[in-house]
């Protein structure tokens, strides 16, 4: 699995973690059932500390996209997830969020159609998990 956390941003790293596990699994790297690596070993490995990764881990059971084993954590074998109504409106917010940005750095609507037919094509592979 490729994590590329950047320190320097200021999205708190658990967050930047949990983003790279998601698009892991949409890109089929992650595939359901299948285990994560241990805390200590990912944090050792992407050079964070271990209680940021707990912290990503817990917050991705929470949603169902994980689940915690005796040994560990794996991608939720079932992937149903129902999202909450809060969830659900936390990200029309956001969207709406992406679109008044659009239209005040003044993107064009060619980039715009481009970003439309790059999510179209991850709501796409998405389907087929």
């Amino acid at each position: 699995m490729f994590i590329r956390i950047q320190p320097e941003s200021q999205t708190p790293i658990y967050t930047q973690l949990i983003y790279q596990i998601k698009r892991g699994i949409l890109k089929k790297e992650l595939l359901p059932g299948e285990g994560l690596p241990s805390v200590r070993s990912l944090a050792g490995d992407i050079g964070i500390n271990m209680h940021t990764v707990n912290k990503a881990y817990k917050l991705l059971v929470e949603e169902g996209v994980l689940v915690q084993q005796k040994k560990g954590f794996m991608v939720n074998p079932t992937m149903k997830i129902k999202m909450q109504e809060k969830e659900l409106a936390l990200y029309r917010e956001r969207l709406e969020e992406l679109i008044i940005d659009t239209h005040i750095f003044s993107i064009s609507e060619e980039e715009i159609e481009k970003m439309r037919k790059s999510i179209e094509k991850m709501l796409k592979e998405s389907e087929q998990i």
